[in-house]
């Protein structure tokens, strides 16, 4: 599993409990005076990524690279985890803060030892001006 929520917490039995998933990001004003393109501002949340081990066992390393919708790649994150093998499980949660200067879809690749595991998209939206709830179900 790989997924960016607001928070996630896990208590002391290893029971983790996921608080709204992020899959989308609408920034905006009702103000009539806000600026055309989208101000930058700051996303914080968690990071989330377990992987069963099955027939895996040992060292291995996780690597994590943010992608911004104009294909702009950040430097990767490597963390290692250790797998033992059966229904073992190595979770891994990080605090994830992130610029957010463009629309579009920020993408997250998870690689395990260097090999694309999956990819965890964000969308990122600006909507200016007055916002009727009409809106969201012409979409």
């Amino acid at each position: 599993m790989a997924a960016i929520c607001q928070q996630a917490n896990q208590d002391q039995y290893g029971s983790l409990s996921l608080t709204n998933l992020v899959e989308q990001l609408i920034a905006g004003s009702s103000d009539p005076n806000a600026p055309e393109e989208m101000p930058p501002f700051r996303f914080d949340a968690d990071l989330v990524i377990i992987f069963a081990s099955g027939d895996a066992t040992g060292e291995r390393t996780v690597t994590v690279i943010a992608e911004a919708p104009d294909g702009e790649r950040l430097p990767p994150v490597d963390q290692t985890i250790f797998l033992r093998g059966e229904d073992y499980r190595s979770t891994i949660v990080s605090s994830l803060s992130l610029d957010i200067t463009q629309v579009g879809v920020y993408w997250f690749d998870v690689l395990l030892d260097g090999s694309l595991v999956t990819r965890i998209p964000i969308r990122v939206g600006y909507e200016r001006g007055p916002r009727e709830p009409w809106m969201d179900l012409i979409r």
